[in-house]
């Protein structure tokens, strides 16, 4: 990879993160878990998650992952359901107090990114939101073993 490339990745991120993130964490502090947050941020997306896969995403160990489950699952914030096409498999989905919970501790500030795609114009939102996407799937990747990573 040409280093002019990864040397514009490694400025652009920090201004990117400082731009949309929260400036305080709101929530109901004592209830999530810093730990127990980022797991229900993985888990905000509209498709549900084995806990293979949201180990491998978070780079957690299974069972480490199926205590910090256990728990949002006690907590009533994770619902655990059987996936339809295979009954074998459990899928992890949020509940709405699991989503509620996301949402307010969400390092992302939903409003701050709201500003800062109205202040591009139409082309410059869909060059960015595809290249934002096209990174945020390489780094699930990243986390898959037997990726094309884990090869290099």
């Amino acid at each position: 990879m040409p280093r002019d490339l990864l040397a514009t990745v490694l400025a652009a991120y920090p201004v990117l993160h400082q731009a949309v993130r929260q400036r305080e964490v709101a929530g109901p502090t004592g209830q999530v878990s810093t730990h127990q947050a980022t797991v229900l941020a993985h888990l905000a997306g509209p498709v549900p998650r084995t806990l293979s896969e949201l180990a491998a995403a978070m780079g957690v160990t299974l069972p480490t992952m199926s205590l910090l489950i256990e728990r949002l699952v006690r907590g009533g914030l994770v619902l655990r359901e059987r996936d339809p096409g295979d009954g074998r498999r459990v899928m992890l989905r949020l509940t709405d107090a699991g989503a509620r919970a996301a949402r307010a501790r969400s390092v992302v500030d939903p409003d701050r990114v709201r500003a800062l795609l109205a202040s591009l114009t139409p082309a410059e939102r869909a060059v960015g939101v595809q290249g934002l996407t096209t990174l945020a799937r390489a780094a699930e990747r990243l986390a898959v073993p037997g990726s094309a990573h884990d090869r290099e």
